[in-house]
């Protein structure tokens, strides 16, 4: 297996255990979250990813062209336009490559620690703190994430989401 194919893989499997966190924080306190389809509080920015996540979203954006291609004009619209303030992937409150999206998206709604701080979403947590088990260390993925880039494509600058949605 070459890094490319192991970097693939240690991916997916942080992407399921982020998942799995998520999972288990909404199970402990599902009163907690207002997190459901169509909120798109956390969207409201633009950002860039590392080449070995941003290579995934170009193939789900592929695959968006051959499944919906009026909605990948719609993302591909939205990230040409500058003044698009919002992620250029969400279409109608909703991620248009929900599947396939960026490991700190998986993130959102969780309560999280960085720096020591830890943050949460103003819509969750709003009647008592989060569990300590819920909050989700951000070094504890950002430290892997960014080892996993580093063999993906060393050296390779991070791509912005606005960029990959308008590309052709």
């Amino acid at each position: 297996m070459s890094d490319r194919d192991d970097a693939g893989a240690a991916l997916v499997q942080l992407r399921r255990r982020v998942g799995d966190h998520f999972d288990a924080a909404v199970a402990r306190t599902p009163e907690a979250f207002a997190c459901r389809p169509g909120c798109s509080r956390c969207c409201g920015v633009r950002f860039g990813v590392f080449s070995v996540e941003a290579d995934r979203i170009a193939a789900a954006l592929r695959e968006l062209a051959a499944r919906d291609p009026a909605q990948r004009e719609r993302v591909r619209a939205q990230g040409r336009d500058p003044q698009h303030g919002a992620c250029a992937l969400l279409i109608d409150d909703r991620c248009s490559i929900y599947d396939e999206r960026p490991l700190i998206c998986r993130s959102h709604g969780l309560p999280v620690r960085s720096a020591g701080r830890v943050e949460v979403c103003p819509l969750n947590f709003v009647a008592h703190e989060p569990p300590a088990p819920s909050v989700l260390a951000l070094d504890a993925l950002n430290a892997p994430l960014s080892v996993l880039a580093r063999m993906w494509d060393p050296g390779a600058p991070r791509v912005e989401l606005a960029e990959l949605a308008a590309a052709p």
